[in-house]
């Protein structure tokens, strides 16, 4: 077998379609079904079910998905040690993004990357907390920006800096946010977060002691969906301080006078990768650009 049979298996599993495999690996669809028929053959098992939503993945291939990805990981590594012997970094860094990038710094951290190693090419990919850990954890990112805990043992991550998070609603809510308390608070209407964001974390924690329990009235994966949620009255819910402080300028919002939260901003990597100079020139680069952001 051939790490780009093994690359196209891994891409045609994330995307679950052919046409969307073949551009992402910029070859063509009867060539990206010719590598997935010849690695069938090899291996002597089924990877997929074709089916009129696309590629599923049987269980044989399920199993063997994340077995192929640590070979193309060890692969790489390989290229890169050799590399580096060099005295070069080079290939590719897979960079996961969890909130807007003005607060992530990335126009600072990636022209000092491009500057400092012009052959390693960054790409981004955008998505929640969880799953972007998930991702590191597979070897699927090599990097990523995320809030809260890790329940992975073999995922690592780095302090980038601390914000906080407050308790927002419409302005209709004013009167009620002003004078209201846990109690009264957990009457009124909530945009819930996902079950594995710490948000979600925030909610059990100040409802903790109260009889009420929060009344829920929506939900929301995603900071911006939130936002637009809370500007149109829907119900209150956690978002940090510096969204929260440009929406009050506007008139946007109201923000419960209550207490704030502690919201870490961190980054995850693979503990097995530690030494792996993409990983170093990543975790070094990013954590120089957040530490004067900070002075």
């Amino acid at each position: 077998m051939e790490l780009y049979q093994l690359r196209t298996f891994v891409t045609v599993a994330d995307t679950g379609n052919l046409t969307q495999a073949a551009e992402r690996l910029f070859t063509s669809q009867p060539a990206v079904s010719a590598h997935i028929k010849a690695l069938e053959e090899e291996l002597e098992v089924k990877l997929f079910d074709r089916t009129p939503k696309g590629m599923r993945l049987t269980e044989s291939g399920t199993s063997l998905r994340d077995k192929a990805q640590l070979v193309i990981n060890a692969g790489n590594e390989l290229k890169l040690a050799a590399k580096t012997l060099q005295g070069e970094i080079t290939g590719q860094a897979k960079v996961g993004l969890n909130t807007d990038a003005e607060y992530l710094l990335l126009a600072k951290w990636h022209n000092a990357l491009m500057s400092e190693y012009p052959n390693l090419k960054i790409q981004l990919t955008q998505g929640t907390s969880i799953d972007l850990v998930q991702k590191v954890g597979k070897g699927q990112l090599d990097v990523s920006f995320f809030s809260g805990d890790i329940p992975y043992d073999k995922v690592s991550y780095v302090e980038l800096c601390d914000t906080h998070a407050v308790i927002a609603a419409a302005p209709k809510w004013k009167e009620k946010l002003k004078r209201a308390g846990r109690e009264e608070l957990a009457q009124l209407p909530w945009i819930y977060p996902e079950p594995l964001c710490i948000y979600h974390r925030f909610l059990n924690l100040i409802f903790s002691d109260t009889k009420v329990q929060p009344s829920w009235a929506t939900s929301s994966a995603t900071e911006d969906s939130t936002i637009a949620l809370l500007r149109s009255g829907i119900g209150l819910a956690f978002i940090r301080n510096d969204e929260a402080d440009a929406l009050l300028k506007k008139g946007e919002i109201v923000v419960w006078p209550g207490e704030s939260f502690t919201l870490p901003l961190r980054m995850a990597y693979l503990e097995s990768r530690k030494e792996d100079p993409v990983i170093k020139a990543l975790l070094e680069i990013i954590l120089k650009k957040f530490e004067k952001h900070k002075k």
